[in-house]
């Protein structure tokens, strides 16, 4: 009778991606409270700030909204940016002005104190907080993200038939010794075994790999890591770094000539 591990052996592996599901929604969830107690803060500090400077009615609103807006967006630019491997330099920018633009507004609105400065300014920093935890999530890594490594050219299999005396003088003794050499030579190619290694999501995205592929020779592009990875994310598919080391492994050994098939024949 087979034990519970034999019934089920995807069950540890199912509880810990759905323990992981579990995690990021509820940090998506304080993330989002946090920035939305964040934006009203700031909010008020800002329409508060333009109202008593020369901006009565809907002019402060405008203000408040024109800078909490700009906030958000330079974060969301900044993110995507940093996922497809782009310059981030203008929305970092654009981020910082924005940001000390409402702890300014809201130090000033703060009792002059360092207690009433720091309490004014948790707002600002707080959001500051969450754009950073937001920018470590951009590109999640696998769980077997460990398990690859940069890949390495493909070596040469193919190893030289030793030519060896014996045979031309007694091909009874030939014979044995190339069955033996016949028995290394692998039954399948090493693209099945790279894809299979590499678990679901390597092989789902092989046909698109492919095809990125001869996109990136058409332009004279050589294979690699970071091209890859740049050719399947313009083409909206979700992909870390490790599954496009995967699949580049991939994509090279389906490029290797499998072995000849010696026959004792052409061995003596």
């Amino acid at each position: 009778m087979a034990s519970p591990d034999q019934r089920h052996p995807g069950a540890p592996e199912q509880e810990s991606t759905r323990r992981e599901r579990l995690e990021n929604r509820t940090q998506v969830a304080i993330m989002l409270l946090i920035g939305g107690a964040a934006g009203a803060a700031s909010f008020t500090h800002v329409h508060d700030v333009a109202a008593g400077h020369g901006q009565p009615g809907w002019l402060a609103w405008a203000d408040a909204v024109v800078l909490e807006l700009t906030s958000i967006a330079a974060g969301l630019e900044l993110r995507r940016n940093r996922r497809l491997e782009r310059s981030v330099a203008f929305p970092a920018t654009v981020l910082v002005l924005a940001v000390l633009l409402s702890l300014a507004a809201q130090v000033v609105e703060a009792e002059a104190s360092v207690i009433g400065w720091i309490a004014a300014a948790l707002p600002a920093l707080g959001f500051l907080a969450m754009v950073k935890i937001a920018l470590g999530r951009a590109d999640p890594a696998p769980p077997h993200r460990t398990a690859w490594t940069e890949p390495e050219p493909v070596p040469d299999t193919h190893q030289p038939v030793p030519v060896i005396a014996a045979a031309v003088q007694d091909r009874t003794t030939a014979g044995p010794a190339v069955a033996d050499r016949r028995t290394a030579v692998p039954d399948r190619r090493d693209t099945e075994v790279s894809t299979d290694d590499g678990g679901p999501e390597v092989a789902a995205l092989v046909p698109a790999a492919r095809t990125a592929a001869r996109t990136l020779a058409a332009e004279g592009t050589l294979l690699s890591r970071k091209a890859l990875a740049r050719q399947l994310r313009a083409e909206g598919h979700q992909l870390s770094n490790a599954t496009a080391s995967a699949l580049v492994r991939v994509l090279r050994a389906e490029t290797t000539p499998p072995a000849p098939d010696l026959s004792p024949r052409q061995a003596a």
